[in-house]
């Protein structure tokens, strides 16, 4: 029952602040400054922002893999010994998994 009532407070917060502060929110640069003497301004604004967005998701996402990397324990990054791998490449053999990349002739 709190778990429901903390999504309902969430998603309720959510809707007054994009619907009640539109202003701050700057969407659409073109819709906020479109209306004046200021189309260049407005159209750059939002191609800097298009051409930044892909780049940050990408920073996002290899952020995202080296911090839930470095919140392992150490024991646990530790590299593998020859008889380590040995036993989990037989291991994934036994269970039909390629261990090898195949061999292009």
């Amino acid at each position: 029952m709190k778990s429901i009532r903390s999504l309902v407070f969430r998603l309720t917060s959510a809707a007054v602040l994009l619907l009640g502060l539109p202003t701050l929110a700057l969407a659409c640069p073109t819709c906020k400054d479109g209306l004046s003497e200021n189309y260049v301004s407005a159209y750059a604004f939002s191609i800097v922002f298009m051409m930044s967005v892909p780049y940050l998701l990408l920073a996002g996402f290899f952020a995202y893999i080296v911090v839930s990397y470095l919140r392992k324990p150490l024991a646990e990054r530790k590299e593998l010994s020859t008889e380590d791998l040995a036993r989990l490449a037989a291991e994934k053999a036994d269970q039909g998994i390629p261990t090898q990349p195949p061999a292009w002739d």
